[in-house]
């Protein structure tokens, strides 16, 4: 009869199937983690455009991308589209004590600044960035089409590219003269309006104002991107305005590339291309500083989830065709037919 217990050889073969075991279950928590912050992350999305929609339903506008105080060229951060939304989203004790007559770096507003809003983080952001030191962080940016506005030669609302070149949208060798009469109809600001949903305002009287309704997106709520994710954006121990308040145009929105050789966009200077190429593709900035790169970056192998005006969010290719990407950044792409920014006809099978 033989003894109880196990021999060396047995021995070794239960542990080489605990150890088997092993390395295919770590791979599979492992995914299953990623799946559960891919699908917070997108829940996040949904929240924010629900807040988005409900401050629309309330204010019967779509928010600014950031309120800017500018007059006589004196600037002061007022706040951004997340401080605008924060009774929608849950920061609804943060908003009740915001002066919004006041900048984000007065000290009535800016330990305010620091509140951590749960929805405005993406966990890959979390897990993936350099650790963060206090709270203000955010992982989401809103539609800004392909630039912003800005000051330029004393001569105030220029369009310009993320790069700081101004826009000749319209392509008649003219590009903000100091008399908007110069430009022409259609103009370079009209232009500028058709090719994204969120723009930068001034917040004092009489300054620059430029939004949209959702009744007004013409291209179909489905087809307009809203808001997506940035993880080089959000909070940085560097430079403590920044965070997600902060109206910064490199921190609050996402933008396209210039689909004009050198800015200009006359006839036969167009291509669509370059809004998903070099510095303004999807993803291109992963390894950038904060705010140095205003374009979607997710740490989602692939692409970004997208959320679109109606609500529904999908996960959107990096590889995306630059014409489509373009179409789908623009609310109202119809007005552009007949014209050197002629656009793509999208359906739901080109994203």
């Amino acid at each position: 009869m033989g003894r109880g217990g196990f021999t060396m050889a047995e021995m070794v073969v239960v542990m080489a199937l605990i150890l088997l075991l092993g390395a295919l279950l770590l791979p599979a928590i492992g995914r299953a983690r990623q799946v559960a912050r891919t699908t917070q992350c997108q829940n996040n999305l949904r929240n924010i455009t629900l807040g988005i929609t409900n401050f629309e339903g309330a204010q019967g506008r779509l928010p600014a991308s950031g309120y800017i105080y500018d007059l006589d060229g004196v600037g002061a951060p007022y706040h951004s589209w997340a401080v605008s939304i924060l009774p929608y989203v849950g920061g609804e004790s943060v908003a009740a004590e915001w002066n919004f007559n006041k900048p984000i770096t007065e000290p009535v507003n800016q330990p305010l600044t620091l509140a951590r809003i749960p929805a405005y983080i993406c966990p890959d952001d979390i897990t993936r960035s350099p650790p963060r030191k206090g709270g203000g962080d955010q992982s989401y940016v809103v539609n800004g089409g392909v630039g912003f506005t800005a000051r330029r030669n004393d001569v105030g609302d220029c369009p310009i590219d993320p790069r700081g070149n101004v826009l000749d949208l319209n392509g008649n060798g003219v590009a903000c003269p100091a008399d908007p009469k110069a430009d022409g109809r259609p103009s370079d600001r009209d232009y500028f309006k058709e090719m994204g949903l969120f723009f930068l305002e001034n917040w004092n009287p009489g300054g620059t104002v430029r939004h949209y309704a959702l009744g007004d997106v013409r291209d179909g709520l489905t087809q307009t991107f809203m808001v997506t994710e940035n993880v080089r954006t959000g909070y940085d121990p560097a430079k403590p305005e920044a965070g997600f308040a902060s109206p910064n145009p490199y921190l609050c929105a996402f933008y396209i590339g210039d689909p004009c050789q050198n800015g200009n966009c006359s006839s036969g200077n167009v291509d669509y291309v370059r809004c998903n190429a070099g510095k303004a593709r999807i993803n291109s900035g992963l390894q950038s500083a904060e705010g140095s790169s205003p374009v979607p970056n997710s740490f989602h192998d692939g692409g970004v989830n997208m959320a679109y005006a109606d609500g529904h969010v999908t996960f959107l290719s990096q590889a995306i065709n630059g014409g489509v990407y373009a179409a789908l950044a623009s609310p109202v792409g119809g007005r552009l037919a007949k014209t050197p920014l002629q656009q793509v006809v999208v359906s739901d099978l080109d994203y």
